[in-house]
């Protein structure tokens, strides 16, 4: 049977993908990287007085004309109130950030006076006119009261938790983080602590794909190592499948007779979304559903892993999250020929070196040494020729 290609996959994929609904109150220091739950919104108008926007004077503007001299009738200090009296034709000095009294529609910098006498008393203006509302921030501009300010399903970044604290919410409603268990597999693996034997290797897969999927903002909920043994594969995708809500395996979803999870996934009816992909690497990919559960099935080769775990784990991720799933693939040149897979999508880890692609040799999946230096995936089209220097491919860097 023909295999679907990757974005044919991905989207049957998603469309098999729930948000989850739950959501937790955070301190506004834990929450950048969260998906904000609730609006984030307006106490009050910002800004929420008429702000100087220089060190200056506050001055009337009809008043202010070539070289006239006021006196000048008192200072007004960022975080002081806007309580003074005005006489005709007098100003008051005032700071960058301070509140104009509303006695006041202007302010004139320093820069275009003599910056008054030696006693402070008196300014003279060195400017022949003056409009409304010069260097005034005026009340209400930026957003007025219970205005939205940042929408439901926004990643938090460091702006937001600032405009969060400005109106007073240093407590935010975020999407719960999903749930994550991961099985390895293999009776050739051992932990990364262990001296292998000469026919063993450590568990690279296990710390690799926990720390991807934490990046993407998920929990770590359990790793366990499972044996090549169908009662124990089984009875772990079993227990699993009931506390997380999304289940990732690695490695035993080939044809191989010790590729046990198919089988158990099977047991635990587990409905097949996708089940092989037109990818290299990552060809043998599996993502299912149970209940409220996403399963995904990733190849045991660890850049075939790295690879599927950008190409398919962070898309279902962000669905989980009820953000947009859409990768952020660009466009960049080659900087050398490329060799691609002339029957499937090659994804390569690359790197980008001067505004180009740079793609690095590799000895196949199984080479994670080569991923070093690299930074992304660079997608390679199914053709039968070389692709030439400078040809513009897709990039995705890692983690975005």
């Amino acid at each position: 049977m023909e295999l679907p290609t990757y974005n044919e996959a991905i989207r049957q994929a998603l469309m098999s993908v729930a948000p989850i609904a739950d959501c937790e109150s955070v301190p506004i220091a834990s929450a950048v990287e969260r998906v904000l739950a609730e609006p984030i919104v307006a106490d009050r108008n910002l800004p929420p007085f008429n702000r100087s926007q220089m060190d200056g004077y506050a001055v009337v503007a009809s008043e202010v004309k070539q070289e006239i001299s006021m006196e000048v009738t008192s200072r007004v200090a960022a975080g002081s109130d806007m309580a003074v009296v005005r006489k005709k034709q007098t100003c008051v000095a005032i700071a960058t950030g301070a509140p104009v009294p509303l006695q006041f529609d202007a302010v004139v910098q320093h820069e275009l006076t003599d910056r008054g006498d030696l006693t402070g008393g008196k300014v003279t203006f060195h400017v022949e006119k003056v409009n409304v509302g010069k260097a005034i921030h005026m009340c209400g501009v930026d957003a007025s009261e219970e205005e939205v300010l940042v929408d439901t399903g926004t990643v938090l970044a460091p702006q937001h938790i600032g405009i969060a604290a400005t109106v007073g919410a240093v407590v935010l409603p975020v999407v719960r983080k999903p749930k994550v268990i991961l099985l390895t597999s293999g009776d050739e693996v051992v932990p990364p602590s262990e001296t292998p034997l000469m026919h063993q290797i450590r568990n690279g897969n296990g710390p690799m794909i926990t720390s991807i999927f934490e990046l993407f903002g998920c929990e770590i909920v359990k790793h366990q190592h499972v044996r090549d043994n169908a009662e124990q594969t089984a009875k772990a995708v079993s227990d699993a499948l009931k506390s997380c809500d999304l289940l990732i395996t690695v490695g035993g979803i080939s044809a191989g007779e010790r590729d046990f999870f198919p089988g158990a996934f099977g047991q635990s009816n587990v409905e097949f979304v996708v089940h092989g992909v037109s990818i290299q690497p990552g060809k043998p990919v599996i993502v299912g559903t149970h209940a409220n559960t996403i399963i995904l099935g990733l190849p045991g080769n660890p850049v075939s892993a790295l690879a599927c775990a950008h190409l398919f784990g962070l898309p279902i991720v962000l669905s989980l999250l009820g953000t947009d799933p859409k990768l952020h693939w660009i466009e960049l040149p080659l900087a050398t020929s490329v060799k691609p897979n002339k029957h499937r999508t090659a994804f390569r880890p690359a790197n980008i070196v001067d505004g180009k692609i740079v793609i690095p040799s590799w000895q196949g999946s199984g080479d994670l040494s080569h991923t070093a230096s690299t930074i992304g995936l660079a997608q390679l089209p199914v053709v039968n020729t070389e692709i030439p220097a400078g040809e513009f491919v897709p990039f995705l860097r890692f983690f975005s």
